[in-house]
């Protein structure tokens, strides 16, 4: 099992490429729809994309909406990396399970058929327990659609990222200020957007460019 776990893909794409040393022609599945809900210029998964194409790999955008389960499979089966960009995190558990996806995705990384990657709310859907993110101020509007507060369960530590950006403070702070009233327990890794963890089986180190 491998996850790369970033804030910005962009800014720790050759992290990445320090543990997998050939990229070039890698097929990635490429999930946008953390961002679906967000209006204007949604730049950050276009600098995903466009780090992923600089390192040579074969991008495959896959909208979550309207893959059919067999399409998904048959992508799992065909791509080398499955990547989720940033956005709303709990409407994109919320789509993942929703569709059926979640534990054919659980399966492929668990057996180590695919390496997983994500930016922001994508790397942060991977915890166990995603009770902390309904008191982000940004979710909001997704809340009600949570119908528990279970994340796909690949490691037993949720990811708070963008650490050094001013833009997320105020929700990060939200969040953690709501820790002594939430029951369940896990611990929180906090990185900066040039940083990202490296998940291998059952070890994980931090990366910093």
């Amino acid at each position: 099992m491998k996850l790369f776990l970033a804030s910005s893909f962009d800014k720790t794409a050759e992290l990445l490429k320090s543990k997998i040393k050939s990229l070039r022609g890698k097929k990635v599945i490429f999930i946008p729809n953390a961002g679906d809900n967000d209006k204007g210029d949604k730049w950050w998964i276009k600098t995903d994309r466009d780090a992923y194409l600089k390192l040579g790999c074969k991008v495959i955008d896959t909208d979550l909406r309207i893959v059919s389960k067999d399409a998904f499979t048959k992508l799992l089966k065909e791509s080398d990396i499955i990547h989720f960009c940033g956005g709303s995190v709990i409407y994109l558990i919320c789509l993942i399970k929703e569709r059926g996806f979640d534990k054919l995705i659980v399966e492929y990384v668990k057996k180590d058929k695919i390496i997983y990657t994500g930016t922001s709310a994508g790397s942060m859907i991977v915890a166990d327990d995603l009770t902390i993110d309904a008191y982000d101020p940004d979710e909001k509007e997704f809340v009600d659609r949570m119908k528990d507060n279970s994340g796909l369960g690949l490691v037993n530590f949720l990811i708070i990222p963008h650490t050094n950006s001013k833009d997320f403070a105020k929700g990060n702070s939200k969040m953690v200020s709501e820790l002594p009233e939430i029951e369940s327990c896990q611990s929180l890794i906090f990185i900066y957007d040039n940083q990202a963890v490296w998940v291998e089986d059952d070890k994980f180190e931090i990366l910093s460019k």
